[in-house]
């Protein structure tokens, strides 16, 4: 289905309403900055790469107002410092809507650059080019074309902000949420498909928000680690969370 008989049929079916939530939250931050997010990607037309093809859903950009209402409820849990010196990633950043937020808000108060983690090599170089739009220098956010589940070759941080909008499930998921359980973090879940996982795995959810859409469903959990690395600041995350 093109992007126009998407738009088309999902305004039939949600009313004007969505199509006024689309704009304001998708649309309009592109034509502000000049880039290029809004457009969804069907699964389809991602690189064919195994498994995580198999675990992997289409790109559908965030709303910018759910990224920055989780994002404030990171900086709620953790504080204004301890915010600033976490490193937020977005796994699947697909066209980097979030980390471009992220930017906008946060990049120049954060101690460690942002990182997306993203499959397809065609929605890599999209990301690259919108971050391009956004920032430049040592805090622009850095876009890496690998899977989700080699995160950790990327950390730069010791406390994480993971920020994923559903972007995959299955053995993928659990492969990721098992590599970053062994670091302090906040995991922000949009569309949160998988969220029963999540107890058993450590996670205390602290936020959460069923909206109208999926693309305005969330939850903000908290996970202290459990790694060798993290093992000094698991007490504290946890009496924060």
């Amino acid at each position: 289905m093109s992007n126009l008989s998407y738009m088309l049929a999902a305004v039939m079916r949600r009313g004007p309403r969505f199509l006024i939530q689309y704009v304001r939250d998708s649309l309009a931050f592109d034509l502000f900055h000049g880039t290029n997010t809004h457009l969804r990607v069907p699964k389809s037309d991602h690189a064919d790469i195994d498994a995580e093809k198999k675990d992997g859903v289409l790109y559908v950009a965030s709303f910018t107002s759910v990224v920055r209402k989780t994002l404030l409820e990171a900086e709620r849990i953790l504080g204004k410092e301890e915010f600033g010196n976490a490193q937020f990633i977005d796994l699947g950043c697909g066209k980097g809507k979030a980390l471009l937020v992220y930017a906008v808000d946060h990049a120049g108060v954060t101690r460690h650059p942002a990182i997306g983690i993203e499959y397809d090599p065609g929605l890599c170089e999209v990301a690259r080019t919108n971050v391009a739009k956004i920032t430049s220098g040592a805090s622009s956010p850095a876009i890496h074309c690998d899977s989700a589940v080699n995160v950790e070759k990327y950390l730069t941080g010791d406390r994480l902000i993971v920020y994923m909008y559903n972007p995959f499930g299955g053995q993928t998921l659990r492969a990721v949420l098992s590599a970053l359980g062994r670091h302090p973090h906040i995991l922000i879940y949009v569309d949160p498909v998988e969220r029963g996982l999540l107890p058993d795995l450590g996670y205390n959810i602290c936020a959460a928000n069923e909206g109208r859409l999926h693309a305005d469903t969330w939850i903000v959990a908290t996970h202290p680690g459990s790694g060798e690395a993290s093992a000094i600041q698991t007490s504290e995350f946890a009496r924060r969370s």
